[in-house]
């Protein structure tokens, strides 16, 4: 006797089943996607061609998004400005404050917050008697490509829909750059990696901008359909008319190289290790000097800057005399030491 097997009807998922399982098979597409998009951006990043108009007009829209939940607002207590106050080489009460803009999985864009943070910050630094320089750098990313900032945080900018909300917004970046500018001590910039847009608006109101030789330096508004606006007016004055409207018109990105030749970086260095040495270098020679001398230099050169030759003039005459109020303490003592040295 033929003995015929049991027919058995094959197992059929259940509903609930296959909607996880198409889920599971999206969310792993968009994080490949994802991947792959950033892979982009770290390969352009890497690459000396990002002057390449076609190759930024792909890129850009990435920079400032690392992963689909980026999108949505975070409280990743990370995304914040840092900052510290340490002592300054020499000894005695000088001090330095060393201040970070931390926005990790986004490139350290500058979110609202973190605009009305970084201008209460450099507001209170400016009131401390004995800050003899401030450094204000990027913290390090969560991608391999490095950033000391990317500008404005897009994702606001895009949830904008009247002028009275672009005034604010605006507004407020502008009261962090206005405050970098006020402080009352020298102001260096430590740059490695990106620096764009609102970033590289509020470095250029620093005194001094020292970046990695893999840092690269954008206007990239235009890009997005707005102008560049507040602080890019400092362009101008550094690097000329003529380059500072090639990059508010074109939004190209530039090697640190480049602008290096234009004025708007001091210094190039070929690594971080060579980054720390010459702004450690810097900061020793400046709180070297007289702190009264140094205050009054920051201000008169604050004032050239925004007034004519004459008046120029007209205010280092009061700012020579100022240092001799009180007798000339601060400069019977820097030139007793240079006189005695000389004997």
């Amino acid at each position: 006797m033929i003995r015929t097997p049991a027919f058995r009807m094959p197992r059929v998922p259940s509903l609930a089943s296959m909607r996880s399982s198409i889920r599971a098979f999206r969310g792993q597409t968009a994080t490949l996607a994802r991947i792959g998009e950033v892979r982009e951006l770290v390969h352009a990043q890497q690459q000396r061609t990002m002057g390449n108009p076609k190759l930024f007009h792909t890129v850009a829209p990435k920079l400032q998004a690392t992963s689909p939940s980026d999108q949505r607002p975070t409280s990743d207590p990370r995304v914040d400005i840092l900052c510290s106050v340490t002592p300054a080489p020499g000894g005695g009460n000088r001090t330095v404050a060393n201040v970070t803009v931390s926005n990790p999985k986004r490139l350290n864009s500058i979110t609202g917050d973190m605009v009305q943070k970084l201008a209460s910050t450099l507001r209170q630094l400016s009131q401390q008697p004995d800050l003899r320089c401030l450094v204000i750098q990027g913290a390090q990313t969560a991608t391999r490509s490095p950033a000391m900032t990317s500008g404005a945080d897009v994702y606001q900018m895009a949830n904008i829909k009247s002028y009275e909300e672009a005034e604010e917004f605006i507004s407020g970046l502008h009261e962090a750059c206005q405050a970098m500018r006020d402080i009352p001590v020298p102001t260096i910039a430590k740059i490695d990696g990106l620096c764009l847009g609102g970033g590289l608006e509020l470095v250029a109101g620093c005194d001094f901008r020292y970046a990695t030789r893999r840092s690269t330096f954008s206007m990239p508004e235009t890009k997005l359909a707005i102008p560049s606006v507040i602080e890019a007016r400092l362009l101008a004055n550094i690097i000329g008319w003529q380059k500072a409207k090639e990059m508010v018109y074109f939004a190209r990105i530039y090697t640190a190289e480049e602008v290096e030749a234009w004025g708007l970086v001091d210094k190039t260095c070929q690594d971080m290790q060579e980054l720390e040495e010459t702004v450690n270098e810097a900061v020793t020679t400046i709180s070297s000097y007289g702190p009264k001398a140094m205050r009054e230099q920051k201000a008169l050169c604050k004032f050239w800057e925004e007034n004519d030759l004459v008046s120029g003039i007209k205010a280092g005459i009061h700012s020579y005399a100022s240092m001799f109020q009180d007798g000339g303490s601060e400069p019977a003592q820097y030139m007793k030491a240079f006189t005695e040295r000389k004997r």
